[in-house]
């Protein structure tokens, strides 16, 4: 009976494949963005991008596993995972990782619905830039009137998605 080696590559001692990045449900993703997912939404920009940014580094956008890795890490909410991806991943990246799954979510419907709540309705919206204004404390500033915000940031629903209201 032959014996495997300890460092034999058979499996054996091999790690498990990492599990595909986690994607929300369907009724999660659509792009109705009801009071949760509007919470969701919030914290993903307020507490998920700060998050990623101390991780990885300013990125104009994080993979999808960077992520759902942070989320956990932060023990976020992944109830509505696809709306952090949706603010900071890429758009190919959002569609692949949901043509992976199974599931066909609508990029640029979750993007407008977001513009809408936050941005003066502005799908357009850098993720980048939102995070540099609440890194900085411009964002704050703003929301609370001490400051003024210039450019598409002024438009900026800042006092609503700091929960300063």
């Amino acid at each position: 009976m032959a014996t495997a080696e300890p460092n034999d590559d058979s499996g054996v001692y091999g790690l498990a494949p990492e599990p595909p990045p986690a994607v929300s449900t369907a009724a999660a993703c659509d792009s109705a963005l009801t009071a949760d997912k509007r919470r969701a939404v919030q914290t993903y920009l307020t507490t998920l991008g700060p998050a990623l940014r101390d991780r990885y580094g300013r990125q104009p956008h994080y993979t999808p596993s960077q992520v759902r890795d942070t989320a956990l890490d932060r023990a976020l909410s992944i109830d509505y995972l696809c709306w952090a991806y949706v603010l900071h991943c890429s758009a190919p990246a959002f569609v692949s990782l949901h043509a992976a799954a199974g599931e066909a979510c609508d990029y640029l419907a979750m993007r407008s619905a977001v513009g809408a709540a936050f941005f003066g309705g502005d799908a357009r919206f850098a993720t980048p830039m939102v995070l540099d204004a609440i890194v900085s404390g411009a964002a704050q500033a703003a929301a609370t009137g001490t400051g003024g915000a210039i450019g598409w940031l002024g438009g900026v629903a800042w006092s609503e998605l700091l929960d300063c209201t």
